[in-house]
């Protein structure tokens, strides 16, 4: 693919002809003459002289000072017109995270070709976050962020997938792997994604989870049991311990499973002989995890079910009628998202930690909505949906506190399973040419966040709460 660039240039300015520079004085204050037969001036004269000596300089000083104060006032004018252009280029991180500036092409990209990956995969990355998501005291609240376009070296290294060298510079990451490759989750530091891989086809189990370095382009299993172990995308890492959360059938149904990144150490955390247990994620402090309750046997009327690790205590967080699936927990510890069925389709909702108040974070949208994270910052939804004027689903990204979705994927195709990258800037997930139901399965690819300018634009009305 070739690489996107940019080229500013500076048009030519037309050449001015300026006049040579002149000095007035009023005819009363020209200096007098002296003779060029006397050799001395009369005491007079050089008294005149001294007072018109003096009189020059001091018109000389303003005029200086009027030199200074224009080029100073021409300063201030470029100065400002270069800060404009400026933060029309720059980003800024929300109010809760230190500012990250790009400041140039050659911070964006560190290559090294000694690490096994490819030369062109971007080693050091610049955050990129949606900025202003404060309330203004007068009109509609919007969050945005512009940015310059910059040069991405990406090449597709897989050709399976026809998207794949497409303008949004996404990757195919190079795994070993046959089957079906789903559920990428960013690493706490960045720098692997645990992932699931389905033998025998899209959601056809046995199923593993493994997790692989970016650095290295190592593959490590974590469980490979030949039983179903399913990861999902999004908090599925504890950052305090390493370890990953997954569900596994190996004891007769599903339970919820941690293991460190290395595979060591794998346990079992749930025990219940009614419900099942899949699609787990942990809280940011790893102390207590959310994931959907099935009854065993049954696939239908799921639940999202909150566990306590230390105390082992089960909290179910919506009824026992409905059908809530795939829980994740926001960055920021305020909210738990999940898809719930309703009306022939499925939309996200959100749990709020503090009211224990549910709302659809996606009424009045159209199509289904599923597979939801959150963006590091914990500030936006992250779901696969319709794209308008794309077929297939793609990915779009919602501010928690509602408003309208803004695509972050334009290829056609299926894009899903979503995880946003700790520093803002990646996007990792599962994709393939049309639906994958019933197919091979799916490939897991990395592209960039849209470097143009995205806005998004809060209603002034909240949705319905439940």
């Amino acid at each position: 693919m070739n690489a996107i660039a940019s080229t500013y240039g500076v048009m030519p300015s037309a050449a001015v002809a300026r006049s040579p520079r002149t000095t007035w004085r009023p005819p009363s204050q020209a200096r007098p003459q002296p003779s060029r037969h006397s050799p001395q001036v009369s005491r007079g004269g050089a008294q005149a002289s001294s007072a018109n000596l003096y009189q020059d300089g001091v018109f000389a000083l303003k005029l200086g000072a009027c030199a200074c104060l224009g080029a100073a006032v021409t300063l201030a004018i470029m100065n400002n017109l270069d800060s404009s252009d400026g933060a029309r280029r720059e980003w800024y991180s929300a109010s809760t995270y230190s500012p990250s500036v790009r400041k140039d092409n050659s911070s964006l990209l560190e290559e090294d070709d000694d690490r096994g990956v490819p030369s062109n995969y971007p080693r050091i990355v610049k955050t990129l976050r949606f900025v202003n998501t404060e309330r203004p005291r007068t009109g509609m609240p919007v969050a945005s962020v512009t940015s310059r376009p910059f040069t991405l070296s990406f090449k597709a290294n897989g050709t399976s997938l026809e998207d794949m060298q497409r303008s949004d510079g996404a990757l195919k990451l190079k795994i070993p792997l046959k089957g079906s490759l789903q559920n990428p989750a960013w690493s706490p530091d960045g720098k692997s994604i645990a992932f699931t891989r389905f033998r025998n086809g899209y959601n056809k189990a046995p199923a593993d989870v493994y997790v692989f370095n970016l650095d290295t382009n190592q593959l490590q299993p974590v469980a490979t049991d030949g039983s179903s172990n399913v990861s999902q995308p999004g908090s599925t890492w504890n950052a305090n311990t390493g370890q990953i959360v997954f569900s596994s059938d190996r004891g007769g149904h599903d339970e919820i499973w941690t293991a460190n990144g290395n595979g060591s150490r794998p346990q079992k955390l749930t025990s219940r002989s009614s419900r099942m247990g899949y699609e787990p994620s942990f809280a940011p402090d790893g102390r207590s995890l959310v994931f959907e309750s099935h009854a065993v046997g049954e696939e239908g009327h799921g639940r999202v079910t909150l566990f306590d690790i230390e105390s082992s205590r089960y909290t179910d967080l919506t009824a026992a009628g409905d059908d809530c699936r795939q829980p994740n927990w926001s960055p920021r510890g305020d909210y738990i998202l999940y898809q719930k069925h309703a009306g022939g389709r499925w939309d996200v909702w959100l749990y709020d930690i503090r009211t224990k108040q549910h709302r659809s974070a996606t009424a009045g949208l159209g199509g289904d909505k599923t597979d939801a994270t959150f963006s590091p910052d914990g500030r936006y939804i992250l779901y696969s949906g319709e794209v308008p004027g794309r077929s297939g689903e793609g990915l779009l990204a919602l501010p928690v506190e509602g408003g309208r979705p803004v695509p972050l994927t334009r290829a056609a195709g299926y894009h899903g399973a979503p995880s946003w990258s700790p520093d803002g800037s990646y996007l990792a997930m599962e994709a393939s040419r049309g639906s994958p139901d019933g197919t091979a399965g799916t490939e897991l690819i990395i592209a960039p966040v849209p470097q143009s300018a995205v806005r998004l634009s809060f209603d002034t009305t909240r949705n319905t709460t439940r």
